[in-house]
């Protein structure tokens, strides 16, 4: 087990080095003119209508499958990477958790097609990327489209 200052310290490392990529991401997207932001969930569905939506229950989702959100677009890029500074409470208690083992709640995701978009676990989702973790717990509501 770490003590709590050692965690303290790996914690802060973790979440600055985030915090870099997320800048260096943010410089090769002005660079190559590509958006480096998180997908927002209204943008995606646009004019789509609606068909209805069913509760997809508790599953596995690949982390590579969550591409978006449903508010929170400005906290972190579409790699999860945290961009504001007040995301470091929140991130920091959640790495401490993953590194102590402790269990989270599951996320909560909307899907649309094959695409997730988080309603809550923005900072776990961010967590687990960076730990390199390639699935994560999630209730799932599933957006039906028609055509």
């Amino acid at each position: 087990m770490y003590s709590s200052m050692y965690l303290n310290q790996l914690v802060m490392a973790d979440y600055y080095r985030a915090r870099r990529w997320a800048f260096f991401r943010h410089l090769l997207g002005i660079i190559t003119r590509r958006c480096t932001c998180l997908l927002l969930l209204e943008d995606v569905l646009g004019q789509a209508h609606i068909a209805g939506q069913h509760d997809a229950g508790m599953t596995n989702v690949a982390i590579r499958d969550i591409v978006g959100t449903t508010a929170r677009s400005t906290d972190f890029d579409g790699k999860f990477l945290p961009v504001q500074e007040h995301t470091l409470f929140r991130w920091r208690s959640v790495l401490k958790a993953a590194y102590r083992g402790i269990p989270l709640p599951p996320v909560e995701l909307m899907k649309v097609n094959d695409q997730y978009f988080v309603v809550d676990g923005h900072h776990r989702i961010s967590v687990a990327r960076l730990r390199g973790q390639k699935y994560i717990e999630a209730h799932v509501i599933e957006i039906e489209i028609s055509q």
